[in-house]
């Protein structure tokens, strides 16, 4: 009976032991899973950012997590604390006020990167060149002639403008800046006058999203959109008889980026990914086939835009609208608040 006992201890031992060395092998081999996977947070369509996912997924073996969503909520969700590794999009105006939440990374790709492009803070890595644009839907807008900022006060055109909340959107935060300081004659204190007629024109109507805009154009529900170049490509890209206008007051195009999140656990692997997308073979990809200008100056840009020397481009204080971020954003929503109340 002794013996039995010994015996059945042994065996009891044993499976104790193989128990807690398959529950050691499964949370190593957790642990090495969750080091292999980035999380993403991007307000960029899910039709951009597919094949650029899927081509590093392969290329690295380290898996991608996308969340959608809004640049002002991505940033929010980091400084909560959830777990993201990089912010994919958002312009770097837009980013700008929230630099400290930024891991500083300097990829060998700048050095071939565009002047204004290499010229920024370490935090913030420019991913490509996005113009404001208009965007008419040619199936329904009529005889209304488009072709700047000025012609959007037409009254044919009241409660048929899709523009979205600046605050929430970093594309309609851009287009508010280019306003202010097209309408203002390069004085964005002088161009909130036109500010104020655009609101009344909304007629009510502020979006929530960057995606409602060129998606509520393409699909009729809005005869103009005030967007980025980028969304419009896509759209015609998919069939959409839509055109781009490129404002004759004047055009800014400011570098999105992507950001590394100072408190990520996988800090080498969001730099893999940093390096990837501004490889020269990636921005070539993007140039050529996505509708988006490269960062760098080795990538001829895509036949479905026009040149730079084509449009009347606009240069604006880079740190001025940083600084002025929050104030322009909560002036923009009293004058709509106001328009309301009329």
């Amino acid at each position: 009976m002794t013996r039995f006992r010994l015996l059945v201890g042994i065996a009891l031992f044993i499976a104790v032991i193989g128990v807690c060395l398959l529950l050691f092998n499964t949370r190593q081999a957790d642990e090495l899973v969750a080091q292999e996977r980035l999380v993403v947070v991007s307000p960029h369509p899910t039709e951009f950012i597919i094949p650029l996912v899927q081509e590093f997924e392969n290329e690295t073996g380290i898996s991608v997590e996308i969340i959608s969503s809004g640049t002002s909520a991505a940033i929010s969700d980091i400084i909560s604390g959830d777990d993201i590794d990089l912010l994919w999009g958002g312009s770097i105006l837009s980013v700008g006020p929230y630099k400290e939440l930024f891991y500083a990374y300097n990829t060998l790709n700048k050095t071939v990167f565009s002047e204004e492009c290499k010229n920024v803070s370490d935090e913030f890595t420019c991913f490509s060149d996005v113009p404001s644009i208009i965007m008419v839907n040619n199936d329904i807008i009529g005889d209304i002639e488009v072709n700047g900022y000025e012609d959007l006060l037409d009254e044919r055109l009241k409660g048929k403008i899709a523009f979205a909340n600046p605050y929430k959107s970093s594309s309609s935060f851009e287009q508010l800046v280019n306003m202010l300081y097209a309408m203002g004659n390069g004085d964005p204190d002088e161009g909130w006058d036109y500010v104020k007629k655009l609101i009344g024109q909304l007629d009510g109507n502020m979006l929530d999203s960057s995606s409602e805009v060129y998606k509520g154009v393409a699909d009729g529900r809005f005869l103009v959109g005030l967007t980025f170049e980028e969304a419009a490509v896509t759209m015609l890209k998919s069939g959409k008889h839509i055109g781009i206008i490129y404002m004759k007051e004047g055009v800014v195009s400011t570098p999105d980026g992507i950001y590394i999140n100072k408190n990520s656990k996988r800090i080498e692997q969001a730099k893999r990914l940093v390096d990837f997308l501004t490889s020269k073979d990636a921005q070539m990809f993007m140039a050529k086939n996505l509708g988006r200008r490269s960062v760098r100056k080795d990538v001829e840009p895509s036949n479905m835009v026009i040149s730079y020397d084509e449009m009347k481009k606009i240069t604006v204080d880079k740190e001025k609208v940083i600084a002025n971020k929050d104030k322009w954003t909560d002036k923009f929503l009293e004058l709509y608040e106001e328009a309301a109340n009329e």
